[in-house]
């Protein structure tokens, strides 16, 4: 292993999460400026170093230091002290101070101030606070050393590092030599997997009871986030837990669960088991439900009403429907209620009358509008003429710490909070949002009920209609919609009614073809390239499949795509792996940004693409346009987005197309659900063609098998005898019979 003594001049690159770094040396045993690379933490220009690793060639940028690890040399130089404690680090400390403490402690000042900084008390002016001062900075680097140098002595990867020390700050090092499970608990991201790694390298045993509890732990969340329940059951915990631990027997396995229920950290109630956080988000919503249905009812100039609703038809053009009606008063009357109903049933305009309307009685309230995803916000904000955002953003998520500045303690300012797409927002995120909301006292829940659920455990929007909450369910085919095909299709799988294909023969803008597997690329493209001919680009149009591998997957699509929307011509190209990116290729985001707002599901376009320069480019730099909103991604961020030709119907939720391709076919057995493929179809505003198999999609239509996700929120809801419940009117009624075989239609995660 080499050693190199010198300073850093230049940095070429830093991430502030990995604390990887690129960086010019000046080092003493070279008269050339050294590349290096590797993991560093709070450096600085003035600080020298002593630098151990090994030269490696770059494939592509040349010949490189690989720092392994590093310590900072405390010069005994007397003029070079001098100049160090005269340094921007120091502030305060001149060169006349700094010759002081030379005069006074000779060479070794440096090593004895940081042994003892009493030693300073000997010089001549020193106060307390310049002592502090100068002992805090030197010590400073300390502690970051020790952390890198611990992940690099015990062979771990470094790129976690960023988040672990954000999360336990100067508790880092102690939670890694002896809690290292702890990490299962406290960080998003890092799995018992990358904990058990970690602790068995640094002397940990097999039978640590931190590693078994931590096991059991894990087992029971990820039961929970790949079912999407908030309770898990006993077989399935131990069945998760010998997945991942082995050799350990059930009496064992029972000893550190019921270990785990004592110490508060597993909730168990009867045969439910419970992770502590799921647990509370059930609490929290309910609590919430409770709260907000003792506001009181409001009252209001019914005349006024009446006026508004008379010049808002005038204005527009548009006959309010009974039902239409009913949702706008009871939204202005009552503190919460759930708007649902399928394509084309008018939920758009009644959203925006009752906004504009309730502003014009309480003009001094703070309205706040969000919705799962950046697109659905961004179609909100469109429809009401207000600022809209995704939950995340309006709760000020921080991605590194995982946490939300707005909270309980620091609540929202609004009083009425509107949320779109509600059937997509899971039971913890909620949770979080209801937290933040102390002063809220009307809330609108917006969504269809009929999609699929959220991703993340829970079934909110489902547990809220168990629970008797207010539904007003728009049922009526708007006018507009009357001749639409994806409207009536949509509304036949609603009511069971698809027993064949005849629908797609009387319509003109649903079309059904027949195709095999290796027939899907070719049927794909001609329908694509006819569709651009008529004047549609790749905004308009989405493929959705639900499988990436295979000849008629998400990959094969997107590559045969991608050469119809954006060939290769004089456009800068760059390849990731296996993928090539052109200038100008449509781009799906895969995981949330929130400092670049911008969110999983987002789509864009590759605008730019920037090589390595030395100058303004550090390292090579793709630039997405987000509708507006530049965003930049170097090596680190380029497995965090996709091509977007091709997309899954998960990934498309929340957002709407003009054309809409879905391949339906027998070996697409996870797509062969009613919830999935009706979320599929009703993306399409203009245009829908189905292709495939059409047994396939018949028996999917008819699929309601999926496993029903487990909570206990509708319990929880109805615990409170003070919540109001609402009569079985014969309405009420039909509504449940209609909607029972969506309710237990649960997308297995």
């Amino acid at each position: 292993m080499l050693k190199y003594t010198g300073y850093i001049r230049k940095i070429r690159y830093y991430s502030e999460s990995s604390h990887y770094i690129v960086a010019l040396l000046e080092v003493e045993e070279d008269q050339e400026l050294l590349t290096m690379n590797g993991y560093m933490s709070n450096f600085n220009d003035y600080d020298k170093y002593a630098f151990y690793g090994d030269f490696e060639i770059h494939p592509k940028y040349g010949q490189q230091f690989k720092l392994d690890h590093y310590e900072i040399v405390l010069s005994t130089d007397e003029e070079e002290i001098i100049k160090y404690l005269s340094s921007p680090l120091f502030k305060g400390i001149g060169p006349t101070q700094a010759k002081y403490i030379v005069d006074a402690l000779g060479e070794n000042a440096l090593s004895l101030i940081k042994e003892d900084k009493h030693h300073l008390d000997l010089v001549k002016g020193m106060t307390v606070a310049k002592r502090e001062l100068i002992y805090e900075v030197l010590t400073s680097n300390d502690y970051d050393q020790e952390v890198t140098q611990f992940f690099m002595g015990h062979g771990i990867s470094l790129r976690h590092i960023g988040i672990i020390q954000e999360t336990y700050k100067e508790k880092t090092l102690e939670i890694l030599q002896n809690h290292p499970y702890q990490l299962v608990e406290d960080i998003d991201g890092i799995g018992f997997k990358t904990a058990d790694e970690l602790a068995l390298k640094t002397g940990g045993t097999l039978n640590n009871p931190d590693r078994l509890k931590a096991g059991v732990i894990y087992s029971i969340k990820q039961s929970c986030f790949s079912s999407g329940s908030t309770y898990v059951l006993y077989d399935e915990i131990k069945k998760a837990f010998h997945k991942i631990i082995y050799h350990i027997d059930d009496e064992v396995f029972d000893e550190y669960l019921n270990t785990l229920v004592e110490e508060g950290r597993v909730i168990k109630e009867g045969e439910y088991y419970y992770d502590e956080e799921l647990y509370e988000s059930e609490e929290i919503i309910a609590n919430f439900l409770h709260k907000i249905n003792d506001y009181p009812e409001e009252f209001y100039d019914e005349n006024e009403l009446e006026r508004l609703l008379d010049n808002y038809q005038d204005k527009f053009g548009i006959v309010y429907s009974t039902k239409q009606k009913e949702a706008i008063e009871y939204f202005l009357k009552y503190p919460m209620m759930i708007l649902t109903g399928g394509p084309g049933t008018g939920k758009t305009t009644v959203v925006k009358a009752l906004i504009q309307i309730y502003r014009t009685l309480y003009p001094e309230d703070v309205i706040s509008l969000v919705a799962p995803t950046g697109r659905a916000a961004k179609r909100l904000s469109e429809l009401t003429g207000l600022d809209a955002c995704t939950i995340h953003r309006e709760l000020k998520w921080d991605l590194h710490k995982n946490s939300f500045a707005m909270n309980r303690n620091n609540p929202l300012s609004s009083q009425v909070l509107i949320i779109d797409e509600f059937s997509m927002v899971d039971s913890l995120l909620l949770s979080k949002l209801f937290d933040a909301s102390r002063r809220v006292h009307k809330v609108l829940f917006i969504g269809d009920y009929h999609q699929l659920p959220s991703v993340a455990p829970g079934n909110v929007l489902k547990d809220f209609i168990e629970s008797q909450l207010k539904v007003i369910e728009l049922d009526e085919i708007y006018r507009q919609s009357k001749d639409s095909g994806i409207v009536q299709l949509a509304h036949q799988l609603i009511h069971q009614e698809v027993n064949d294909l005849s629908l797609f023969e009387q319509y003109k803008d649903i079309h059904f073809y027949n195709s095999t597997n290796f027939e899907i690329i070719k049927n794909v493209t001609t329908i694509v390239k006819k569709a651009i001919k008529n004047g549609y680009d790749q905004n308009d149009i989405q493929v959705l499949a639900p499988i990436y591998q295979g000849v008629a997957g998400i990959n094969a699509l997107n590559l045969a795509l991608q050469e119809i929307f954006n060939p290769k011509n004089h456009q800068e190209e760059y390849r990731i792996g296996q993928k090539v990116y052109r200038e100008g290729d449509k781009i799906l985001q895969l995981k949330n940004r929130p400092d670049d707002d911008i969110y999983n599901g987002d789509i864009g376009v590759l605008v730019e693409i920037n090589r390595k320069d030395g100058f303004e480019y550090l390292e090579d730099t793709l630039i997405v346009d987000y509708d507006g909103n530049l965003v930049e991604y170097t090596s680190k961020d380029f497995m965090t987005f996709t091509l977007a030709y091709c997309m899954s119907i998960h990934k498309a939720q929340g957002n709407e197309f003009k054309i809409v391709i879905m391949p339906v076919l027998n070996d697409y057995y996870i797509m062969l659900k009613r919830n999935l493929i009706y979320t599929g179809l009703t993306r399409a505003k203009q245009a829908l063609f189905i292709l495939g198999n059409p047994q396939a999609f018949l028996y999917g239509i008819k699929n309601i098998s999926d496993s029903k996700r487990k909570t206990t929120l509708v319990n929880k809801i109805n615990q409170n005898k003070n919540v109001e419940t609402y009569e079985e009117s014969s309405y009420n009624q039909e509504l449940k019979q209609n909607i029972t075989g969506f309710l237990n239609d649960d997308e297995t995660v």
